[in-house]
């Protein structure tokens, strides 16, 4: 009798010992800590991505450039050959296919442009969004594959909203959920799409997801995945090359 009350003491102690969670601003600075820092984050002031991006129905290589306070650009070839550009210079959004003339991309593409450069992961770490006048909240925790995810809801100022996974093990935010098209003006169709981020490498002392992949969650079909196969920080980049001209 003695060793079982012993055990059911040690038991209880150990409950009331459990770590309580955590709020928004302890969880944004332990992701803050583990992407680098304030110092290394915010001294990223440009970012050019070598990148390959396998579809179902085809393979691309892309150079993708970003630059405060939230200009961007894609190129895209298709076996050496230049097939697509689009790009957002802060204020608006246009596109070029193949050699034709630069074309003023649509409200959804704009929208679309913008939020991934403002999404943390390039440019801008979880500690400035509130600064550029995003919304965090803290929606509570999720049990993925074994995994007890912090679940932090992302509401842009523009009201686009997106759900950001902090894994605990290593704080770093390793999945994303939204409802929205995998591309806007091939289909315009929303699902529910989660991004997997893993193999992060550091660039500059700032952890950055070398490979990723966009699933579709209610059919569990892969969508696209993308790898990067190089990174550089703080390239010098003319600005023009963000603008319509």
């Amino acid at each position: 009798m003695h060793k079982i009350w012993r055990s059911l003491s040690v038991a209880i102690l150990l409950t009331g010992c459990k770590e309580a969670p955590l709020t928004l601003e302890e969880v944004i600075e332990r992701n803050t800590k583990a992407t680098g820092g304030r110092n290394a984050i915010e001294a990223v002031k440009s970012i050019e991505i070598d990148l390959h991006i396998v579809d179902p129905g085809f393979e691309v290589d892309g150079t993708y450039r970003a630059a405060r306070p939230g200009r961007m650009r894609i190129d895209v070839k298709h076996e050496g050959r230049h097939v697509f550009t689009e790009a957002f210079d802060g204020q608006s959004a246009w596109q070029a296919k193949d050699e034709n003339p630069r074309e003023t991309a649509s409200p959804k593409a704009t929208a679309a442009l913008r939020h991934g450069v403002e999404l943390p992961g390039k440019l801008f770490g979880l500690h400035e969004l509130k600064e550029r006048g995003h919304r965090l909240e803290l929606v509570g925790q999720e049990q993925i594959d074994g995994i007890n995810y912090y679940v932090l809801r992302l509401t842009l100022k523009d009201g686009y909203v997106t759900s950001l996974y902090v894994d605990p093990r290593t704080w770093l935010i390793t999945r994303r959920r939204d409802i929205r098209p995998l591309h806007v003006d091939v289909d315009p169709t929303p699902t529910t799409i989660e991004q997997r981020s893993s193999d992060f490498r550091k660039v500059a002392g700032v952890p950055f997801a070398f490979a990723t992949t966009e699933i579709d969650l209610k059919t569990g079909k892969e969508l696209e995945t993308t790898r990067i196969n190089n990174i550089k920080v703080n390239p010098a980049i003319d600005q023009s090359a963000f603008e319509k001209l």
